[in-house]
Parts: C-alpha cells; sequence; structure tokens
C-alpha cells in the first residue's frame, strides 16, 4: 500500500478530494480504494458504494456502525461522554438495544436491497445521468426551477471547490410521499430560484433510483427524501486545511423560506467571501509576478538586441574600416603605378606633342607635354599623380597596377571658354580634339571632397 511519504503531488491530490467526496476519515483505507482504481478519482467513489464483494458490504456496515446522524456530527462535533448514571442504565437496557440494533441493522439492509439500482442494468456517465434527471424533472413539473449543474456529483463539487460558491445537493425519491409536493412547491418557487441565483449557489439534483445519486445518498447518508445538503469549503477548527464539508442537511418536508433561511445560516457561519479576497489577493500577486517577469523578460531582450544591435555596429564599422584602409592602399599603388607609367612615357617623348597648361583647384598652374596619340585618360592620370610627384620626384622604382580595384577620380578637367568637359575617356585621342591640339589651358574643379581630404 502507498504511504502517505511515497506519494506523488497527484496522489495527493486525489486523496483529498476523495476523503472530501466520501467525508472519510481513514486514510489507509482511502489510499487503498484508490489504488484499486488506479488512483481514479471518479472510479474509486462509484466502486466505493458497490457491493461487488464482501468487503464492500463490510464497508457499509462498519461506516453505518460509526456514523452519526446529525449534522452537528458530520462536521466533526463528537457528542458528551456518557455519565455514571448513563452506564448504569446502559447496563440493564443493553439486550433492549441489541434486539433495536439488530431491527435497524435488517431495515438498512432491506432499504438498500429494495431501493439500490440494478447492478445489471448499463451504468451511465455522470452527464447523461444529469440530462435524464433535468428531462424527467422538466416532464413532470416544468422548465420553472433553479438552474441544475449539468455534470456528476465529483463534477460539481470540484467547480464549487474551484470557484468558492456553496453547493446545495438535493436527492429525490418517487418511493416518499413527501417528493412529489417538494419538488411542485418548494424547488419551483421564485424566491427561492432567485435567492440561489443571486447568490450564485450550485444546485446538483439526482434520482436515488440512478447510480450515482445513490452513491451520493450513500456518502451524505442520506435517510429521508427529499435530502438537500449544504457544502462549500470548510477550515477545520485548529488546522488550516481546508476541504468540502457538509455545513446543513435539509430532510423531508421544507418550506422555501425554511430552505432559504437554512442557506443563510450556513453562508453566514462559512464567509466564503474572505476566501475570494484571498484568493483574489493571491491572483492578483501572481499575475503582478507574471507581469513583472514578463516585463523582466522583455527588458533582458531589449538589452540582448541592444547588445547585438551594437555588435553589429561595431563589426561593421571595423570592416568598413579595413575597406577604407585596403582603398587608401590600392589608391596608393595605383598613383605610384601612374608615376611609373607617366615616366616611362616621358622618356618616350617624340613626333608631335600637345602642350597643356592645367589651373589646380589651388590656384597652382602646372604644364605638361602629351603625345597626340595619349587619351583624354591621360589627362586625368597626370593630375592625379602630379602631388606625388611634386612631393617625392620621380618614382624609381617598377610599380604594378593593384588588383581587384577600380580608380575613380574625384575630379573634372574642362576648358574655361567655351566651356567644354573632357572626361577621361580612354578610347578618345589627345589629337583627335580641337580643343586641346596644339596647346590648351584646362582648369580642374574637385569633385569629391573626400578625395579631396585623402589627397591632401
Amino acid at each position: 500500500m502507498d504511504s502517505l511519504d511515497t506519494m506523488d503531488g497527484h496522489q495527493k491530490r486525489m486523496l483529498d478530494q476523495y476523503q472530501s467526496v466520501t467525508h472519510s476519515e481513514d486514510m489507509d483505507e482511502s489510499i487503498r480504494i484508490l489504488a484499486q482504481n488506479n488512483w481514479n478519482l471518479e472510479a474509486a467513489v462509484q466502486n466505493r458504494y458497490t457491493p461487488t464483494n464482501r468487503h464492500a458490504t463490510t464497508i457499509y456496515e462498519e461506516e453505518d456502525a460509526d456514523s452519526p446522524s446529525s449534522s452537528s456530527a458530520l462536521l466533526g462535533h463528537t457528542p458528551n461522554r456518557p455519565t455514571n448514571h448513563h452506564r448504569i442504565s446502559s447496563f440493564f437496557m443493553w439486550p433492549f438495544n441489541l434486539a433495536w440494533k439488530f431491527s435497524w441493522r435488517l431495515f438498512q439492509l432491506t432499504a438498500r436491497l429494495l431501493y439500490r439500482p440494478s447492478i445489471t442494468a448499463p451504468r451511465r456517465d455522470a452527464r447523461s445521468e444529469a440530462d435524464r434527471f433535468l428531462r424527467d424533472f422538466e416532464s413532470t413539473y416544468g422548465t420553472t426551477h433553479p438552474d441544475f449543474f449539468e455534470g456528476g456529483y465529483t463534477q460539481a463539487l470540484n467547480v464549487a471547490k474551484r470557484d468558492l460558491v456553496f453547493l446545495l445537493v438535493f436527492l429525490s425519491s418517487e418511493e416518499h410521499d413527501d417528493h412529489d409536493a417538494f419538488c411542485r412547491t418548494t424547488l419551483t418557487n421564485p424566491q427561492l430560484i432567485d435567492f440561489l441565483r443571486q447568490h450564485h449557489i450550485l444546485l446538483w439534483g439526482g434520482n436515488v433510483r440512478y447510480t450515482e445519486a445513490f452513491q451520493v445518498s450513500n456518502t451524505l447518508q442520506a435517510t429521508t427524501y427529499p435530502f438537500l445538503a449544504i457544502i462549500a469549503l470548510h477550515t477545520s477548527s485548529g488546522t488550516t486545511t481546508q476541504k468540502m464539508a457538509v455545513l446543513d442537511r435539509l430532510e423531508g418536508p421544507v418550506t422555501p423560506a425554511a430552505v432559504i433561511r437554512r442557506l443563510e445560516t450556513a453562508m453566514a457561519r462559512t464567509d466564503l467571501s474572505q476566501l475570494r479576497r484571498e484568493r483574489d489577493q493571491r491572483e492578483t500577486e501572481r499575475r503582478l509576478r507574471e507581469e513583472q517577469d514578463h516585463a523582466y523578460q522583455a527588458s533582458l531582450l531589449a538589452d540582448r538586441e541592444k547588445e547585438c544591435k551594437l555588435k553589429w555596429e561595431r563589426e561593421r564599422e571595423r570592416l568598413a574600416e579595413l575597406e577604407r584602409q585596403r582603398q587608401a592602399q590600392a589608391k596608393q599603388q595605383y598613383i605610384r603605378y601612374l608615376c611609373q607609367k607617366l615616366k616611362n612615357n616621358h622618356e618616350e617623348e617624340e613626333g608631335n606633342m600637345a602642350k597643356i597648361s592645367f589651373r589646380l583647384a589651388n590656384g597652382e598652374r602646372v604644364i605638361h607635354k602629351f603625345k597626340g596619340s595619349d587619351s583624354l585618360e591621360s589627362l586625368y592620370e597626370f593630375i592625379e599623380a602630379y602631388p606625388y610627384l611634386k612631393e617625392n620626384g620621380v618614382l624609381q622604382e617598377e610599380a604594378e597596377p593593384p588588383e581587384n580595384y577600380t580608380h575613380r577620380f574625384g575630379f573634372t578637367i574642362h576648358s574655361s571658354f567655351p566651356k567644354t568637359v573632357y572626361p577621361p575617356d580612354p578610347n578618345t585621342k589627345i589629337e583627335d580634339q580641337k580643343g586641346l591640339w596644339p596647346s590648351a589651358t584646362l582648369i580642374v574643379d574637385i569633385t569629391d571632397e573626400e578625395d579631396e581630404e585623402e589627397e591632401e
């Protein structure tokens, strides 16, 4: 048998609910029954009252022998101990008590045999029995009645416990004379219906002819019908344990006003509003923690995104700087290559030459001779290489053009009047341009400030 120490959280919850439903105080017996039914709460409750073997019958006998009939006893109140006078009286009266107990046991056994639902009849699920009970009730007494819970007794208990509302259990039996009058006058009373709805009291009803209602009647120890039980979440005296408990019970004929008074008394004795406030407070705190956690996670995510963005920006700047450095190095290599190219062209000067005078952007004038077969691009190459030549002189070592580099000139060359722009066309010869041959004065205008700064 499973012990309390070895049970997991689910099994402990099933044990707590089973004891709340059956009002069983025998923990070992409750664990045994739940274990036999694979910890299925509904099956355990049903099988508890299904006399399929001798042990089940023994359970009935032990419960009947020890269970008090008063509502105060169901709430845990223990009768006072008998006085000495009572002990003496009991000694002389024990033969009569024995005869009375035997007769009472015989009557209870006969009642169970007569009113127990047929074991051979197919067992319906709790929802089907609830629907059938409602159809039977409305076919006889009409549709003016309180709202019955559409589900099983265990489901109703769980909903009442979850929502912290009172549960009113109604058990009926056509075999009792007061059944018809109670259903026709009490349950259809408008004041009672309004009271139940106004206070959100859950109502579960069942006919003891049906399996589940019969089992509930045994659980609640109902002996007279119609039967009403007021159930709610209750804190045991001296403990903090909360369980569903029977607060009051009404048996036999009772007026709507009496039902309302008993409900008001039970509601005054058990203040569920305080439990609701505590539950709402816990729910508010839980939502607050969730919101704080959500805000914290959102802040972490924002920080991570910000950090990733900063890393990306730093990496982008690093790569851009590397590219700028590569471009600058390639440009310097290209200019050295131009210097080498101009040196070779100067050594090969012969034949017709064009004399070109340049006025630079800083006002300086430079004169250079070009072969007639040189292209317009040669003009730009000279201006690009001139600052290096001016500072370092003629390049002596060999220079090769850089790989994977396309040079972009940051200036334009044009004549003054009429203004004619000469693009760096490698396919147009100088001698083919009338404005350049045999001599010309050209103006250099900077078009790229960044290139100008780099040249400076």
